[in-house]
């Protein structure tokens, strides 16, 4: 049990750390320290700095599934996918920084040559995105998940270098919702 903590407390330093500054400029020392294990104890659990942000972004994938799959109970086919519609558009938007993450994880994962950590993200993504499309009655929901996957990611990135002044959020979540034929 004590394991588990650790290893919570550490992600969880990792990830506001990693919000607050870029990946590039947080140490795995200064993690340790927010985190209150040692060094060792840091790479006992993580291996490399890129291992233990992509621990931090599974994590933020669970936590964002769950809470979609909380608002999607009791939900019409039709309202599940503007709900998902909604919920996407929100994590564009929330944090800039958080963007930036995620575009700065990409990167290491090309350096690394480590690309192939990212097919059980997206594996996990679509998988949840084409049910509740399958539900929705949207054609071909499994190539509409990676669309929208590919969207979300486009989106993400213009949205981050625009400072937010690139799009209308809510004429584009409508364009989406064309797109995936509502």
């Amino acid at each position: 049990m004590r394991k588990f903590g650790t290893k919570k407390r550490i992600i969880e330093a990792a990830l506001e750390l990693f919000s607050e500054r870029s990946y590039h400029d947080v140490s795995m020392e200064e993690i340790a320290r927010k985190a209150g294990v040692s060094k060792g104890g840091l790479f006992h659990h993580f291996p490399s700095k890129y291992d233990l942000a992509r621990a931090v972004l599974f994590t933020l994938l669970d936590e964002w599934l769950e809470n979609l799959n909380g608002r999607l109970e009791g939900l019409s086919g039709e309202e599940k996918l503007r709900t998902l519609i909604d919920a996407a558009f929100e994590l564009i938007t929330a944090s800039p920084k958080l963007s930036r993450f995620f575009l700065e994880l990409y990167e290491e994962s090309l350096k690394l040559n480590r690309t192939c950590d990212w097919d059980e993200f997206y594996e996990r993504y679509t998988g949840s995105v084409s049910d509740v499309l399958r539900e929705a009655r949207v054609d071909e929901p499994e190539k509409k998940a990676l669309l929208l996957g590919a969207l979300v990611d486009g989106l993400a990135l213009h949205h981050l270098l625009s400072g937010g002044k690139l799009f209308n959020v809510d004429e584009m979540k409508m364009e989406v919702l064309r797109i995936m034929g509502v």
